[in-house]
């Protein structure tokens, strides 16, 4: 396991957070796959990365990552799917961190097909899933509220660290999956996602 943290992370809300913030996103972790392998077990035919893929409706993009790869879907939320998370999974482990404009969020983390761990960020006290506190141990390490009181008083504190920010430090713990930067700048792949809504 990893020992990220959300200062790991924080250069995502400086480079992506405006241009993300105001659409939404869906940024998935996936161990020991290579983005062509994850784009087909979607049933995605990929085709190279164009400028305008961030910007389209319903397109994924795909880019390989530290021990595996990640997708990202603009305006989007595929990596949270029963359906995506059953066979994204199958054989290995998933999490995804997805957050809309309505700032809706969702951390699901997967493992061989099924969803383990899933909560929202800005609310993790309340969790499901297989294992819902299969991964406390790390959203402790994080600071993460793990119990209702604490989610209250975390809402309230506007010096803590935004939720998103740390549940993508916790998908890289729960995944070994290290997305930097440099990874989100050159994602290589792209396809459509329309058939999976």
């Amino acid at each position: 396991m990893s020992d990220a943290t959300a200062a790991d992370y924080a250069w995502f809300d400086e480079e992506f957070g405006e241009s993300f913030g105001s659409l939404g996103f869906c940024l998935t972790f996936v161990r020991d796959l290579d983005p062509e392998e994850a784009l087909r077990r979607l049933g995605v035919t990929p085709r190279p990365v164009t400028a305008a893929d961030l910007a389209t409706p319903e397109t994924i993009t795909a880019g390989p990552a530290i021990g595996g790869c990640t997708l990202l879907e603009v305006n989007g939320f595929a990596g949270t799917l029963t359906e995506v998370v059953r066979r994204l999974s199958a054989g290995t482990v998933t999490a995804a961190v997805f957050v809309n404009v309505n700032r809706d969020q969702q951390f699901v983390f997967a493992a061989d097909g099924r969803a383990v761990t899933c909560f929202e960020p800005d609310g993790s006290d309340e969790r499901w899933g297989d294992d819902p506190d299969r991964l406390l141990p790390q959203m402790l390490a994080l600071g993460m509220p793990t119990k209702e009181d604490e989610a209250e008083a975390a809402l309230d504190d506007d010096e803590g660290d935004d939720p998103i920010i740390t549940a993508l430090a916790l998908a890289e713990r729960a995944t070994g999956v290290r997305v930097t930067r440099d990874h989100l700048h050159a994602l290589t792949l792209a396809g459509s996602v329309s058939h999976l809504y």
